[in-house]
């Protein structure tokens, strides 16, 4: 079954239309029939600036979804729990649009 989850993170990036190579900063523990103990996905720029990441790191406690939240430059937003390929898919649109969301 992690085989199986692996495996498809690896055909997210192979499928992607702007990854030219690999090379993404995400951390997730996986356990198998429960909610995911802890999630990070982080998206810089260039200059290694962040752009967002998405957490469930227990702080935060204002925010109604929480521990889901999405530190998004200086602010901190709500957010439902996130996975990689919606992570990828809000990236491509940033990407392609020039417009961060």
């Amino acid at each position: 079954m992690i085989a199986d989850y692996f495996g498809s993170i690896e055909r997210l990036l192979n499928n992607s239309a702007l990854i030219v190579d690999k090379k993404l900063d995400f951390m997730e523990y996986i356990q198998i029939g429960e909610e995911r103990p802890k999630y990070s996905f982080n998206f810089s720029d260039g200059k290694r600036d962040m752009i967002f990441r998405y957490d469930n790191a227990p702080h935060h406690r204002e925010i109604p979804t929480f521990p889901h939240h999405r530190h998004f430059r200086s602010n901190i937003q709500t957010s439902k729990e996130m996975g990689l390929a919606e992570v990828l898919s809000e990236i491509e649109k940033i990407i392609l649009t020039g417009k961060e969301m």
